[in-house]
């Protein structure tokens, strides 16, 4: 499940990075687009209802953490490299790591998985 909020934070990055990080978002967005149906990626918009009052809940890292919380019943990973979302989804008991961590636990059971990252081009769908 990847937050619709990720892909919009990609898409802005295109056009404000660095040529060679430019070249890694549309990479990854061209990854994201090729495997959408063959790997069942599914989109979710954010329903800010679901965070605490004391988040705010026009921050881009609040409404993928919304996504998350969704499914919280599921028992879903964040994967992100940002100790700031990482931090925020602990207090609403919603587990987070990178991907990097998640790669090197190995943990494929059957729970939702939710992507971010400023420069999803390392993530191979």
């Amino acid at each position: 499940i990847v937050s619709a909020k990720v892909i919009d934070e990609l898409d802005k990055l295109k056009v404000t990075l660095s040529e060679e990080d430019r070249i890694k978002v549309q990479r990854a967005l061209k990854n994201i687009n090729a495997v959408i149906d063959r790997r069942n990626i599914t989109f979710e918009i954010a329903n800010t209802r679901l965070l605490p009052r004391d988040f705010d809940y026009r921050s881009p890292d609040n409404m993928i953490l919304a996504v998350a919380l969704k499914y919280k019943e599921d028992n879903p990973i964040l994967l992100t490299s940002d100790n700031g979302l990482q931090l925020k989804a602990r207090t609403v008991q919603i587990n987070a790591m990178s991907l990097k961590k998640f790669l090197q636990n190995n943990k494929t059971n059957a729970c939702d998985v939710f992507i971010t990252s400023p420069y999803a081009g390392a993530v191979y769908l």
